[in-house]
């Protein structure tokens, strides 16, 4: 498949999702609510942007800008049909581990201020809570909006309720944002505030992004018995 061909599908994708149930205005509203606070977290200052974790670091010309951003502003740039955060979805391996009890090893937080600790605890608990109840009540929107692997999906199927709190307030970076490193798409999504042309364009790529992620996911070696 070429690079336009592969463009085109997952284009293709994106627009499917638009026009389903994955999609629906049920997954969008608190999607949308946990991405707002979310930005607002990170508008807070660089303890925020650090999120403990070299490789959740937003950076700088992102974090300025979001500081800069009025509440109605970050609202605006909410409204994406994904994620702008992610708690390891992608990583099956971490979270095949946490479904078979064996010792996630994670580096130990290195932040003083216990108060923010306190904070990206609660908001990882909201962000656990709502994967847990996506993956039960829709677990194709629970994939795209979240990127999550199947075998990600396939362990919040089967974690209990209540050991979602434990997790969330595990020491290391769980949560951070979605595409630290993706400079050029955060730019974007601040310079869309007010164009909706833009700002529709921006959240097409951010699927297109994350059908692409979706499509090279390769499952964990087994482990021998």
């Amino acid at each position: 498949m070429t690079g336009i061909q592969t463009r085109s599908h997952f284009a293709g994708d994106a627009r499917q999702w638009f026009a389903s149930s994955i999609l629906a205005a049920s997954v969008l509203e608190p999607l949308h609510e946990l991405n707002r606070s979310w930005l607002a977290l990170l508008a807070t200052g660089p303890h925020c942007w650090s999120m403990r974790g070299a490789d959740s670091r937003l950076p700088d010309p992102v974090g300025a800008g979001l500081m800069s951003l009025s509440p109605e502003q970050r609202a605006e740039i909410a409204r994406c049909p994904f994620s702008l955060f992610t708690a390891r979805f992608n990583d099956s391996a971490y979270w095949l581990g946490v479904a078979g009890n064996r010792q996630v090893h994670e580096p130990p937080s290195d932040d003083p201020d216990q108060h923010v600790v306190a904070v990206l605890g609660g908001f990882a608990e909201l962000a656990l809570f709502f994967a847990w109840h996506l993956v039960r009540a829709n677990p194709p929107s629970a994939k795209i909006v979240l990127g999550m692997s199947d075998q990600t999906i396939a362990v919040f199927a089967s974690l209990q309720l209540n050991s979602l709190q434990q997790l969330a307030h595990r020491p290391g970076a769980l949560i951070a944002s979605r595409w630290p490193h993706r400079t050029w798409f955060w730019l974007r999504l601040l310079g869309s505030i007010g164009q909706e042309d833009q700002a529709s364009e921006v959240r097409t790529l951010g699927l297109q992004m994350l059908a692409a992620e979706l499509a090279t996911t390769v499952p964990p070696e087994p482990r021998a018995p």
